[in-house]
C-alpha cells in the first residue's frame, strides 16, 4: 500500500483498570480513580489547541451501565462514560476504536470467549450510537482474526517493527531490557506502511509507544525520546511514509508535567511540518 503524503497518527489505549484486570491493587486503583480523568482532560485540551484528531481505541466495559463491576466503591476505576463522552463532544473530530469489551486475553482465549467478548462490545457500542471499524487488540496481542473479520472490521493496530520486539518474543525480560536500551539510546525508529494481510484486513502497525516515567523507565530522558520521534517524523517525510505513536492515559501517571511538555514538544514538531506541507495527520480508519 502507498501513500502519496508523509502521515503521522496517534492512537491512545483507553482502559482504565481494566487494561489490568488480573493485577489490581489498591494503590493502582487509586491512581486510576484520581488521574485519569484530569489526564484525558488535558489530552483534549492539548489536541484541540492543535487541531489535532486522533485515534481513541476505548474498552467498550466502560460504558456498559449494567457492568459487573458497576456499584462498586471503586466504580469509577471501572466505569468511565464520561469520559467517552468527552471525546465524542471535543472540538476536534476524534476516533473511536475498538479495544473489545473487556480487555481479554487474546492469545489464551477460546474462541467461544472472544466471539463473546465481540458480541458485547458491538452491542455496548450500538447502545451508545458509536460505530468503528477499526480494532487496537489488547496487550497487542494480534490474534483470532478471522473473528474481527466476521464482525465487519476493516483494520486492526498491530506491534510495533522495532527491534527490541524481535528480542521480547524470544525473552520477555530481555525484550523489556531491550526497550529501555531503545528509549534510552536515541536509536533509530520505524516509520510504517499498513499492508493488507491474509483475511483482506488493514494491518497498521505502531512506530514507538510513549513510554511512562516510573521504575526504570523513569531513566528515559526527554531529549533521547523527543530525538528519536523527531528523526522519526523526519524519516517518514522522506519516505513518505507514516510515524506512529501510541499510548495509555496511564503513561502520564508518573512525572506528569514532563510528560506533557514532551507531547507539546512532538505536537509543535508535528505543526511545523504540517504547515510546510510535507505531512499531515491520520486517524486509523483513514488508512487504505
Amino acid at each position: 500500500m502507498s501513500s502519496k503524503k508523509a502521515s503521522f497518527a496517534i492512537s491512545i489505549d483507553l482502559e482504565l483498570a481494566w487494561g489490568c484486570w488480573d493485577k489490581t491493587n489498591s494503590e493502582i486503583i487509586r491512581k486510576i480513580i484520581t488521574q485519569e480523568r484530569p489526564i484525558c482532560k488535558k489530552l483534549l485540551q492539548i489536541f484541540d489547541e492543535n487541531e489535532l484528531p486522533v485515534t481513541w481505541a476505548v474498552v467498550t466495559a466502560l460504558l456498559d451501565s449494567n457492568g459487573i463491576m458497576n456499584g462498586k466503591e471503586d466504580q469509577k476505576a471501572w466505569y468511565a462514560p464520561d469520559i467517552v463522552e468527552n471525546i465524542l463532544k471535543s472540538k476536534v473530530k476524534h476516533l473511536i476504536a475498538s479495544h473489545s469489551y473487556g480487555h481479554k486475553e487474546f492469545n489464551s482465549s477460546s474462541r467461544e470467549e472472544i466471539t463473546e467478548d465481540f458480541e458485547k462490545s458491538r452491542f455496548i457500542f450500538k447502545k451508545n450510537n458509536i460505530n468503528t471499524n477499526v480494532f487496537v487488540f489488547p496487550r497487542n496481542q494480534v490474534n483470532h482474526l478471522d473473528i474481527l473479520k466476521q464482525f465487519d472490521f476493516k483494520s486492526y493496530r498491530s506491534v510495533d517493527i522495532s527491534w527490541y520486539k524481535k528480542v521480547y518474543n524470544y525473552n520477555k525480560y530481555l525484550g523489556k531490557i531491550s526497550n529501555i536500551i531503545d528509549k534510552t539510546f536515541p536509536l533509530k525508529t520505524n516509520t510504517i506502511m499498513p499492508s493488507i494481510d491474509s483475511f483482506g484486513l488493514i494491518e497498521i502497525p505502531t512506530s514507538i509507544l510513549l513510554i511512562g516515567k516510573n521504575g526504570i523507565r523513569s531513566f528515559v530522558s526527554n531529549f533521547s525520546m523527543f530525538k528519536k520521534i523527531k528523526d522519526g517524523i523526519d524519516l517518514s517525510i522522506s519516505k513518505n511514509e507514516c510515524f506512529h505513536i501510541w499510548f495509555h492515559p496511564s503513561n502520564f501517571y508518573y512525572q506528569s508535567e514532563s510528560q506533557f511538555k514532551l507531547l507539546n514538544k512532538i505536537i509543535d514538531y508535528v505543526n511545523l511540518k504540517r504547515e510546510q506541507g510535507a505531512i499531515e495527520t491520520k486517524l486509523l480508519d483513514q488508512f487504505s
